[in-house]
C-alpha cells in the first residue's frame, strides 16, 4: 500500500516520471530514486544510473531502455574482446558501460566527461555493473592543448553539453562551468584500439590532442559524430579532413540499419548530420 500510494504522489506532483507498472509480472525497467537521480534496466540486461529531470538523452533511455540503437549496433561489432577504448563525452555512461562489458575482463574503457554531475552518474554505472577494475572516468573535457575552458551544461538537455567559444549560454537552464581541459596523448591511456566522440563540434581538437595514439596504432577506428555546423563555427573542417587523410584515414557513414557505406572524402566537408567510422582498414569480422 506504501509503495502504491508513493506512486500516486510522484505522478500527482510531476517531480520525475513514474517507475514503470509491473502489472506483467515481469522485472521492473525503471526505478525512481530521488528527484535528481534514477536507475534504468538496459535492454542488454546492464543497469544505469540516469538523471529524471533530463528531457533528452535520460529520457530516452527511459522509455526505450536504450540509446541511438543503431550506433550501438555498429560499434558493438567494431569492438574485440580485449580492446582499450578512449571515450570522450560519456554523457550519462550508456556506451562507457555496454563497451566496457563489451571489451571483457582483458580490456579497458577511459571515459572523459566534462560535466562532473554526469562524470558522477557515470562512476556510480560502472561501479554498479561491476566494471570498475576495467574503466576509469576523468571528469575533464578533453582537447587539443591543457588548460581551464568554459564548459556549458543544462539539466534538460545533458547531451547538449560542450565547450562554449562565446560569450551567453543558449539553454534557458543553462550553467557554465570552468572545467579542466587535457590532451588525450597526455593521460597515460596506453594502447589505443578505439575512440568513441560525441562532442558537440570539438571532434576536430580532441583527435589533434590525440594525434600520437592516432599514429600508434595503425589499427585504430574512431566513431564519431559528424556535425559540419558545429565543428564549422570551431575550425576549418576541409582542413581536418585534410589532416585525418594525409594519415591514411578513410570514412564509413553508419546508416539506419547500422550497416556501414564508405564515403569519399571529398564529400565529407558538406556532409548532413551523421554518425561516422573512421579507420585506415576495418577489421575483419570474426
Amino acid at each position: 500500500m506504501r509503495k502504491r500510494l508513493a506512486r500516486a504522489r510522484r505522478r500527482l506532483l510531476g517531480t520525475a516520471p513514474a517507475p514503470v507498472c509491473n502489472c506483467s509480472g515481469k522485472a521492473e525497467r525503471y526505478f525512481y530514486l530521488a528527484p535528481d537521480l534514477a536507475m534504468v534496466r538496459l535492454n542488454c540486461g546492464h543497469m544505469l544510473y540516469v538523471d529524471p529531470l533530463d528531457e533528452h538523452v535520460s529520457a530516452n533511455i527511459i522509455a526505450n531502455g536504450a540509446w541511438e540503437a543503431h550506433i550501438h549496433r555498429a560499434l558493438l561489432a567494431l569492438i574485440r574482446p580485449g580492446f582499450r577504448i578512449v571515450e570522450v563525452g560519456a554523457n550519462v555512461g550508456y556506451y562507457t558501460t555496454t563497451m566496457a562489458g563489451a571489451v571483457g575482463a582483458e580490456g579497458f574503457v577511459t571515459a572523459f566527461e566534462g560535466n562532473p554531475r554526469l562524470a558522477g552518474l557515470v562512476q556510480r554505472s560502472v561501479l554498479l555493473n561491476g566494471y570498475a577494475p576495467r574503466s576509469r572516468i576523468i571528469p575533464k573535457a578533453a582537447l587539443d592543448q591543457p588548460g581551464h575552458i568554459d564548459f556549458v551544461v543544462s539539466r534538460r538537455n545533458s547531451g547538449g553539453g560542450f565547450v562554449t567559444l562565446w560569450e551567453g549560454n543558449p539553454y534557458e537552464d543553462g550553467e557554465t562551468l570552468k572545467v579542466e581541459a587535457v590532451r588525450i596523448d597526455d593521460q597515460d591511456v596506453g594502447r589505443v584500439d578505439l575512440i568513441r566522440i560525441d562532442a558537440e563540434g570539438s571532434e576536430p581538437f580532441i583527435l589533434r590532442g590525440a594525434e600520437a595514439a592516432l599514429r600508434a596504432n595503425p589499427d585504430i577506428i574512431i566513431v564519431l559524430e559528424w556535425s559540419v555546423i558545429q565543428m564549422g563555427s570551431r575550425t576549418s573542417v576541409p582542413d581536418f579532413v585534410a589532416w585525418m587523410d594525409g594519415m591514411g584515414f578513410k570514412f564509413w557513414r553508419i546508416g539506419g540499419d547500422s550497416r556501414l557505406t564508405e564515403m569519399p572524402i571529398d564529400t565529407l566537408a558538406s556532409l548532413e548530420n551523421c554518425d561516422l567510422v573512421a579507420a585506415r582498414r576495418l577489421p575483419q569480422k570474426p
